[in-house]
C-alpha cells in the first residue's frame, strides 16, 4: 500500500513540472508572438515609408518636367506671338486688329499679360499635383488645393480691377478670385479640356497644364463644347486660310 502511494506521488509530481514546463513554455511563445507582430507591424511602416518616398521622387521628377515643358511653351509661344504681330502690321490688316496689336505692344499691358500666363500656370500646376494625391482627380474648388497653391494672391489678374487679392486663405471669397474654374473633379484624360479662363485677358489653361494666350482664340485655335466640357481646339489654318507652320 505504501509502494502504490508513493508511485502515486511521484507520478503526480512529474505531473505537476511537466504543467509548470508548459506554463513556461506557453508564456514564452506569447512573448515571441508578441515580438513577430511587432516586428510585423515595423515591416509593414517601413514597406509604407519606401513606397511613399518612391511616389515623392516620382512627382518631384513630374514637376521639373513640367517646368520644363512651361519653359520650352513660354518659347514657342513667344515665337508665335512675334509671328502674329508682324503679320498684324502687314498692308491691308483691319485697323481694329492693328489697335488690338499696338496695344498688345505697350510695356504696361504685356506684362500684366505675362503675369497673367505665369498665374494659370501656377494654378495649372497645383491642380495637378492635388490630383497625384486624389486619384488623378482635380480639386472641386479653390479652397481644396489651398496647400499647393500657398497663396491665394495668384488668383486674381493682375489686369483685373474690379477684384482685390486675399492676403491669405482665411480671408478668401468670391470677390477674391479672376479666373474662372471649368474642370472641378474632372481629369486629365482629355488634355485639351479647359481648366482655366481669364476673363479680362482670354487666356486659356488646360488640363495637361499648358497655356495658351488669348489673342489666339479665332486665329490658331477655337473653342468647342464637347460632353459638357469646353475643349481647346487647334485651327489648321490661318485666317487668310495659309497653312501653320
Amino acid at each position: 500500500m505504501v509502494g502504490v502511494q508513493t508511485n502515486q506521488i511521484v507520478g503526480l509530481k512529474r505531473e505537476n513540472e511537466t504543467l509548470r514546463a508548459s506554463a513556461q513554455n506557453l508564456e514564452q511563445l506569447r512573448r515571441d508572438n508578441a515580438e513577430y507582430q511587432k516586428l510585423q507591424a515595423e515591416h509593414q511602416e517601413l514597406e509604407q515609408l519606401r513606397k511613399d518616398l518612391a511616389e515623392l521622387h516620382q512627382l518631384r521628377a513630374e514637376v521639373a518636367q513640367l517646368r520644363a515643358q512651361m519653359q520650352e511653351m513660354d518659347r514657342m509661344r513667344a515665337e508665335i506671338y512675334q509671328q502674329l504681330l508682324s503679320a498684324a502690321r502687314q498692308p491691308g490688316q483691319p485697323p481694329a486688329n492693328e489697335d488690338f496689336f499696338a496695344q498688345a505692344e505697350d510695356p504696361n499691358v504685356e506684362a500684366l499679360s505675362i503675369q497673367c500666363i505665369n498665374n494659370l500656370k501656377q494654378i495649372g500646376l497645383a491642380a495637378r499635383i492635388w490630383a497625384t494625391d486624389n486619384r488623378d482627380v482635380y480639386p472641386p474648388n479653390w479652397l481644396s488645393m489651398s496647400n499647393e497653391l500657398f497663396t491665394p494672391k495668384v488668383l486674381v489678374c493682375p489686369g483685373d480691377k474690379g477684384r482685390t487679392a486675399a492676403r491669405s486663405w482665411n480671408e478668401f471669397g468670391p470677390r477674391n478670385v479672376s479666373y474662372e474654374f471649368l474642370n472641378s473633379n474632372g481629369s486629365e484624360t482629355n488634355p485639351y479640356v479647359l481648366l482655366t479662363r481669364c476673363p479680362i485677358h482670354g487666356h486659356v489653361g488646360l488640363s495637361d497644364g499648358s497655356v495658351f494666350q488669348g489673342i489666339g482664340l479665332g486665329r490658331t485655335f477655337t473653342i468647342a463644347v464637347k460632353d459638357g466640357k469646353q475643349v481647346y481646339t487647334p485651327l489648321n489654318k490661318r485666317p487668310d486660310g495659309s497653312p501653320y507652320e
